[in-house]
């Protein structure tokens, strides 16, 4: 049983890096070691590490949501998409 241990832990701790979340504050849409950011206000917010506006929507339509907004598509440039909450 003892020899078990280690590779149940080693495990376990490589699935919690592949957790995904879509929340503003831990994003994580793609389950790597890196998450997202999303930084922003009311008006808008820009998330970064991302691959395109589609994988990047759900993370500023959650922090929109906050202010009882919803996430419009603005612009993408490299590893960030912009959006305006309307």
């Amino acid at each position: 049983m003892k020899h078990l241990a280690l590779p149940l832990a080693l495990s376990m701790l490589t699935l919690a890096g592949c957790q995904t979340s879509t929340e503003p504050t831990k994003a994580n849409v793609y389950g790597s070691p890196v998450g997202q950011r999303a930084v922003g206000n009311k008006e808008g917010v820009m998330i970064s590490n991302v691959w395109n506006e589609l994988d990047a929507f759900p993370v500023a339509e959650k922090h929109c949501q906050k202010y009882g907004r919803s996430a419009k598509f603005k612009s993408a440039q490299g590893y960030r998409a912009a959006f305006d909450c309307v």
